[in-house]
């Protein structure tokens, strides 16, 4: 009969609480970790769902698109596409930053918790620490702040979680196969398990298993092409578990190979349909193949595609060509002088600094536990699903070495091989390990969830409502050289009503990451009808002397730059509230804004006094400064020019 699992400890459940509540807030908090969480998800799909002006990666240029569609389509877009539906945004009305941010982080805040559920149902197949497995993947700061941020990593970790709970369910049935079956619903095999030749009966997969796998497989291949390096063993082991299968007692050779290729089909109809699937979705996405409709002669949207009844299918043609994302990718990557525009790193990069500071004295653990399995000859764990996913470790973990671009990110799937492998060393280590790991992942935590970057989504959200969201605009007299207009909180994400004026913001943003475009949530049509322009500035490869030089020439340019004591004035009338424009023509009105860390002293500039600040921002690349007056220093500054 087959047993049921253990239920979690009561201490055990109460301290994954505490932990799950720290990772809310951390999914929830603005830090900025790498400009790739917003610029492969959901800067491409905010632009699709809300018809927001984004600024598309080079990843996703229709000229040469090296990423699917498909997986950002799932993961930002259909959760946004929700939020469209819930706010119900008309025309007058503006997507807010806040709301964008929240969606995104909520969606992967979910990936994180699957994480969780499929370490937990791992653990226990393997009947090796649960509690210890949960917690140690719950507390790291792995999942804490990276897995609850939108890149890619996260899915491919949660694709490779999946496909590992999969191929334990897998060897279950296999080795257990009445116990496993009966569990499902399935009516129990018979007492006698043996074959006819007097050899053990092994079972092939269950086709919906293999067919699962297929399917996850190939969405952790269009995800991220180093899915690849990960998911291999798994592979291996599924192959090796069915030929193992299929010979077993085999009268001949071609009844064994006849009834392992039988067993693999599953796995590979699952594999090719959704790599098909992806394909196409690509191919229609990014314009290579146009479906058109023969009768009429028109090119057919995506949404009139999926309207077609399938009795008009006959009626359709296309014409162009597939284009292969992954294909696109692994040709790019294998070029070093494409990837010296990312930064080049030496090849122990990750071993000897990415995964220790990924992970902490785990890595130590497990790399010291790898060199005594290595002198002892042990090249496979009693488990075997531990072995597919020490090998998926020491597969990504190796070839990734071998290459010249190296981000800590890329690593972060290690969390599963890890945690499943040594759970039960760390179990008997007990508070000889804990203390240590808890305080790294807590200061990991609070760097990178609370404080690296992360003014950046706060100062959009705040120039977003300024830049759109103004209303009651009028001239200031007598000089009428300036225009000042009010800003009301409890007006957030209502655009400017329009008055006859033109007003133009410039935002730059100097020293920070890349300021993810869709949260301004700046639809240039709906904004262009109101007279709003938003212009987005990133001048970050430029020294402080050409920002200052560029901004003096801008201020000559244009002579009426507002006076410091006119803008106390005027802001002092309207409690602080408001926002001012210098005219530049007849009806037209601009302002510019300068966003730098305070760690770029501006104190001697003009602008210098008219000036917000956002606390809590570190910018790591300055972190010489920082350390002398962290007080003074850990904040980004919004310069009103």
């Amino acid at each position: 009969m087959h047993r049921r699992p253990r239920p979690l400890s009561t201490a055990t459940r109460s301290l994954y609480l505490v932990l799950l509540a720290l990772r809310i807030l951390s999914a929830f908090a603005p830090g900025y970790i790498h400009p790739d969480e917003y610029f492969q998800s959901a800067e491409i799909t905010a632009g699709d769902v809300f018809g927001i002006d984004v600024c598309l990666p080079w990843e996703y240029q229709p000229n040469l698109p090296c990423r699917s569609i498909l997986i950002p389509a799932i993961s930002t877009a259909l959760p946004f596409a929700i939020l469209k539906r819930w706010i119900n945004l008309q025309t007058d009305q503006y997507v807010t930053a806040r709301s964008l941010f929240l969606t995104q982080r909520l969606a992967f805040l979910l990936l994180s918790v699957v994480i969780d559920w499929a370490v937990l149902g791992i653990a226990r197949q393997i009947r090796r620490s649960p509690s210890i497995a949960l917690l140690l993947v719950s507390s790291s700061y792995v999942t804490l702040a990276y897995h609850t941020h939108p890149f890619s990593n996260t899915v491919e970790t949660t694709v490779l979680a999946l496909c590992a709970l999969l191929l334990g369910r897998i060897i279950q049935e296999q080795e257990s196969p009445e116990e496993t079956r009966t569990s499902i619903g399935a009516r129990p095999s018979k007492p006698d398990t043996t074959h006819p030749t007097g050899a053990p009966e092994l079972r092939t997969t269950s086709p919906i298993l293999s067919f699962g796998l297929g399917i996850l497989f190939s969405i952790g291949i269009f995800t991220r092409i180093t899915f690849i390096l990960y998911g291999f063993p798994l592979g291996i082991m599924f192959l090796g578990l069915n030929m193992k299968a299929s010979f077993n007692g085999c009268k001949s050779l071609l009844a064994g190979v006849r009834q392992f290729v039988i067993s693999c089909i599953p796995l590979a109809i699952g594999l090719g349909g959704t790599a098909i699937l992806s394909i196409l979705v690509d191919s229609f996405y990014f314009g290579k193949l146009v479906i058109i409709n023969k009768i009429s002669g028109q090119a057919l949207t995506s949404r009139e595609l999926l309207s077609t009844s399938p009795l008009e299918w006959t009626n359709l043609s296309y014409k162009g060509s597939l284009v292969m994302t992954m294909l696109n990718n692994i040709k790019y990557n294998l070029k070093e002088e494409n990837l010296a525009q990312h930064g080049l790193h030496p090849r122990f990069f990750h071993v000897l600094v990415n995964f220790p500071v990924l992970f902490g004295n785990l890595a130590w653990i497990g790399l010291s536990t790898l060199l005594s399995k290595v002198r002892a000859r042990e090249w496979r764990s009693k488990n075997k699903l531990i072995t597919a996913l020490s090998y998926s470790g020491i597969c990504g973990i190796s070839v990734l070495s071998a290459m010249p671009h190296q981000e800590a990110r890329f690593l972060t799937p290690l969390i599963l091989p890890l945690v499943i492998s040594l759970s039960g060393r760390i179990s008997k280590l007990g508070c000889k390990f804990w203390p240590l790991w808890l305080l790294i992942n807590l200061t990991g935590a609070i760097i990178f969830g609370a404080f690296h970057q992360s003014g950046v989504v706060p100062a959009i959200n705040l120039v977003q409502h300024q830049s759109l969201g103004f209303q009651d605009c009028h001239v200031v007299e007598p000089t009428n050289t300036h225009a000042i207009c009010t800003v009301y909180p409890s007006q957030s994400g209502v655009l400017h009503m329009d008055d006859g004026m033109s007003y133009t913001t410039h935002v730059v943003f100097y020293k920070t990451y890349m300021p993810p475009h869709h949260l301004f949530g700046y639809n240039r049509l709906a904004a262009k009808g109101c007279n709003v322009d938003l212009k987005i500035s990133d001048w970050r490869q430029k020294s402080r002397v050409e920002v200052v030089a560029d901004l003096i020439a801008e201020r000559q340019r244009v002579p009426l730059a507002p006076d410091v004591d006119l803008r106390k004035k005027l802001l002092e009338e309207k409690g602080g509230k408001a926002v001012i424009f210098r005219r530049i023509g007849p009806k037209q009105f601009e302002r510019t804004i300068l966003i730098a860390p305070a760690t770029v002293d501006f104190s001697r500039e003009y602008f210098y006094e008219s000036r917000d600040s956002i606390a809590r921002h570190a910018n790591l690349d300055h972190l010489d400064i920082i350390l002398q007056n962290p007080l003074k220093y850990l904040s980004l500054n919004i310069f009103y020019l």
